[in-house]
């Protein structure tokens, strides 16, 4: 049987290893939570300067900057180290696209100076920065391989992504409040982020645990003053004559206070890796859970014991039922109830990809906007009778059909 325990604590030691680079990633992906936001707020503070030709937020743009710097070191000291492992090239890939998307900072920030970017294109360019790292948290949801890290991680990629989209909501109503009216492609860029934003909360609810959620009820529903320019925004009423400074006032604030719970859940990411690991480490040292054992081995040709074929922990001696049999089951038990939960969250990770990927085609091929199709989406679904999902997939055969 000694074979037989030291394939069992290499199975453990096995688990401990992958939950061991979980926490690793759970580092990085804190320092991914504050480099975003910082980067935000620098989004914010350029957006501003830009919709008033310089005259606002010149000095902040700049400590913007220099904290942005500070949570670089702390994101560059994160990063794990670049060799190669099973199952890590697309992390390493993703990487690599942000690494790229940071070098190119300071050459934008010199462009935006020079006035070489108008204020679309300067928030265009931020925000695909932001987007080469929120892939990162998406990416380690993804494969995060224990449900409890899966669903934290899940969790946390939902409400930095909300985050994000409130960030660029901020940015738009900044400009159309700056220039006293809203074209009618900011106020559908509006209508389309507001309603992006819900979804990603929703789902940031599903996968929250309940202390999440509870802290998240203040802040699910905007302030009056919110709605109320929201409302002067979406539907191209009288803009107020401070509506910029006002309206950048109350979504920094929001935002702030979103980065507080974000805070919260990268703790609880990094709490749920420490304990697995804890957990791990236990049952690797033989620290046993006494109960009940379901486990059955089959003995072929077992004349030898009186009335049984089959042999249970029970009726094996202490020393190997208990030390193998029973631990075997315990793990056998343990891996299944993760799979099972694991199978379901990607199969909810996989029909988000799949409504995205129709969602974006069809803003190819229609010129849709992102809510438009989100919409067509929705209402072919109920006509049908069927999920959304159903009809994205429908989409996306057309589109590869046509492709072909």
């Amino acid at each position: 049987m000694a074979d037989a325990l030291a394939w069992l604590q290499a199975s453990r030691e096995s688990d401990i290893a992958s939950l061991q680079r979980l926490l690793q990633t759970g580092e990085l992906m804190a320092a991914v939570s504050e480099l975003v936001h910082r980067l935000q707020r620098e989004r914010g503070a350029t957006n501003l300067w830009l919709c008033s030709d310089g005259a606002l937020f010149s000095a902040e743009r700049g400590a913007r900057q220099q904290a942005v710097s500070e949570a670089l070191q702390h994101f560059y000291q994160a990063l794990p180290p670049a060799v190669a492992q099973p199952g890590f090239s697309r992390f390493c890939n993703l990487i690599a696209t942000a690494l790229q998307a940071l070098e190119g900072l300071p050459a934008l920030r010199e462009q935006i100076s020079q006035r070489e970017h108008e204020q679309a294109a300067a928030m265009a360019a931020f925000n695909q920065v932001i987007r080469t790292l929120l892939n990162l948290v998406f990416e380690a949801a993804d494969t995060a391989s224990h449900p409890d890290i899966s669903r934290a991680l899940i969790a946390l990629f939902s409400f930095m992504q909300g985050k994000e989209l409130a960030g660029q909501e901020r940015a738009i109503g900044s400009a159309g409040f700056a220039a006293r009216q809203f074209t009618d492609g900011q106020r559908s860029q509006m209508v389309a982020l507001i309603a992006a934003q819900e979804q990603s909360f929703t789902t940031f609810r599903q996968f929250a645990d309940s202390t999440a959620c509870e802290r998240w009820q203040p802040l699910a529903k905007a302030s009056r003053d919110i709605e109320r320019l929201r409302r002067i925004a979406c539907t191209g009423g009288p803009c107020e004559e401070n509506g910029a400074l006002h309206w950048f006032s109350l979504l920094s604030e929001r935002l702030d206070q979103m980065k507080t719970l974000e805070d919260a859940l990268t703790a609880t990411l990094m709490q749920r890796c420490r304990a697995a690991i804890d957990q791990a480490q236990q049952q690797a040292t033989g620290q046993v859970v006494q109960g009940e054992s379901t486990f059955a081995l089959y003995v072929s040709g077992a004349d030898w014991l009186p009335g049984a074929a089959a042999l249970d922990s029970d009726g094996l001696a202490p020393q190997l039922g208990r030390s193998v049999l029973s631990l075997i089951s315990e793990q056998s038990q343990r891996l299944q109830q993760q799979a099972d939960e694991l199978a379901s969250m990607r199969a909810s990770l996989d029909e988000r990809r799949v409504v995205d990927q129709a969602k974006h085609w069809l803003m190819q091929q229609q010129g849709f906007s992102e809510e438009a199709a989100w919409q067509a989406l929705r209402k072919s679904a109920m006509n049908q009778n069927r999920r959304i999902v159903e009809i994205a997939q429908a989409v996306l055969a057309v589109a590869a059909t046509l492709r072909s």
